[in-house]
């Protein structure tokens, strides 16, 4: 069996912390972020940790961070800016209705991004800040000015993307925590990106980091909205996790279900030579948060491997004149 060829990462925030949701506060007794480094570091299962500024890491403890990941030889990919753990961000962030809150989330953004541009000159990782618009929607009718809103997001992209030299990326979803979240789908993060690039003059420094869970939630096919993003050049990373289609953001282990729909991710992926990361994004409530890691890089190098198994000749059939899918599922499911 094959390895996976891309890097892997995990964030920090699910890796034995407190966890929670609108109905448990917590889940697990945390441990230090120190200590979870540490587990990472010694399960030698991934290359990389992700976190948010200033929830897993601040200014503060950034140089120790890094040495502690240096012992572990891992990458800290990316220093993502937490902008939906506090009171202020309850009406959004980027489009808050309070100036003082949207000041506080650019400086907190630029400031991530700096992090990040630190982390990439000394070849630590540093690969860009992922914007997750969050409480940044609509709930009620009536309750915003939709269009003001969606303008200030981009007015704030634009500012700290001018602010430094960094990247971001964007990571959609549809909703949870506002009912309908702003650039909430594929389609939608699409054109926000396709704006940011064409006022930056630049088509390096923003893509798009799809989570399988949000997709899911979304009602979306995984394999055409990853093909789409691939078409465009606007996949910068990925997230894996799986959900019920239309359901919660559960975060499940990858491969607990949509098995094949994630084996067509695979697919697009090898097609279109993606050479970034993947990077896992779970949510273990009663789980061993260092298994659950090893139960979904298990599942995605076995549907790494049934794709290559079929990968001629599902781009024989996908690319002719043929209609009837059964010969590929026969071939599945060998009949």
């Amino acid at each position: 069996m094959q390895k996976l060829p891309w890097k892997i990462s995990a964030g920090l925030w699910f890796i034995e912390s407190r966890g929670g949701d609108r109905f448990t506060s917590q889940f697990k007794k945390e441990i230090p972020v120190e200590e979870r480094i540490k587990l990472l570091g010694d399960s030698q299962l991934v290359d990389g940790i992700e976190l948010h500024l200033p929830y897993e890491v601040t200014e503060d403890t950034f140089d120790k961070i890094r040495n502690i990941a240096k012992d572990f030889n891992l990458k800290i990919l990316v220093v993502t800016p937490g902008l939906f753990n506090e009171m202020e961000f309850k009406n959004g962030a980027l489009s808050s209705p309070n100036r003082k809150t949207r000041k506080k989330a650019l400086k907190r953004i630029i400031t991530a991004m700096e992090m990040n541009e630190e982390l990439k000159k000394n070849d630590e990782g540093g690969q860009f800040a992922i914007f997750w618009a969050a409480a940044d929607g609509t709930t009620y009718p009536f309750d915003s000015n939709h269009i003001e809103k969606r303008k200030l997001i981009k007015e704030g992209l634009l500012e700290c993307l001018r602010s430094t030299k960094g990247n971001i990326v964007i990571e959609h979803k549809p909703s949870d925590p506002a009912a309908k979240t702003y650039f909430g789908t594929t389609g939608e993060a699409i054109l926000l990106v396709r704006d940011l690039r064409k006022e930056l003059g630049d088509s390096t420094r923003v893509g798009i980091n799809p989570e399988m869970a949000h997709l899911l939630m979304a009602d979306a096919s995984l394999g055409y909205d990853i093909s789409y993003l691939l078409e465009e050049n606007m996949l910068f990373h990925t997230h894996w996790n799986t959900c019920r289609r239309r359901g919660a953001d559960t975060d499940m282990m990858v491969g607990t279900d949509n098995f094949y729909e994630t084996v067509e991710v695979f697919y697009w992926l090898k097609r279109f030579n993606y050479d970034r990361w993947c990077g896992l994004d779970l949510m273990p409530k009663n789980e061993d948060s260092i298994e659950a890691c090893r139960v979904s890089i298990n599942a995605m190098t076995i549907m790494y491997n049934k794709m290559l198994e079929l990968y001629d000749k599902i781009t024989d059939f996908i690319d002719s004149e043929r209609e009837d899918v059964t010969e590929i599922f026969k071939l599945i499911f060998k009949i």
